[in-house]
């Protein structure tokens, strides 16, 4: 990487930093584009070589923080073997439940935007750009099991989980997380059953 390229990387990643911390503070409504360049110490001009507006920024950082959340599952999820396929995506998952538990801000920050829409295309540079559903498609492949419509019973867990945590990892409503995982998971179990070939 050259010196321009490698000064253009830089300059990227302040104001995705900036951005990041002063939406995760203050919320994006609150935040203005002056006060993300003025964090990152950037010129105006210069945001708007990378971004339309603070809302293009934020659609990419929701797609950037999802994006190393599930790298982070995934690569825990490859050092350890798991005998099905309920335990893999069960532990994927977990992982994810559980970085955001650990990180509130930026549950706040991505649970309503962590929708479909953006799950489904998320792709993740350290994996050759693979995008979610070619983890799950080979997970399924790997199984050497038969199910219909994958991509549904994909969308249908992502949803379930992303509807039911919201609240219990924010405000421990209606129950705490520890209390929801065994029935969050064992419904997970369900949708995997009903919608497997056998």
């Amino acid at each position: 990487m050259g010196k321009i390229d490698q000064n253009k990387k830089l300059k990227l990643e302040a104001l995705l930093h900036s951005g990041f911390q002063l939406f995760t503070e203050k919320g994006v409504q609150n935040t203005t584009v002056s006060d993300i360049v003025n964090q990152a110490k950037l010129a105006k001009g210069t945001f708007y070589l990378y971004f339309k507006d603070k809302y293009d920024l934020k659609d990419r950082l929701v797609a950037h923080q999802a994006e190393l959340l599930f790298l982070s599952a995934k690569q825990e999820l490859d050092e350890t073997k798991y005998e099905t396929f309920e335990e893999e995506v069960i532990a994927l998952t977990d992982n994810i439940i559980n970085r955001l538990a650990k990180n509130k801000p930026l549950l706040k920050f991505i649970s309503k935007n962590l929708s479909w829409a953006v799950f489904s295309h998320i792709h993740i540079p350290e994996m050759n750009n693979m995008d979610v559903l070619n983890i799950f498609e080979q997970l399924i492949t790997e199984s050497g099991r038969t199910f219909r419509n994958p991509k549904l019973m994909i969308y249908m867990i992502v949803e379930l989980v992303n509807a039911t945590c919201h609240n219990v990892i924010l405000q421990n409503s209606p129950v705490d997380l520890d209390t929801l995982k065994p029935d969050l998971y064992e419904s997970i179990r369900h949708i995997i059953r009903q919608f497997e070939i056998t």
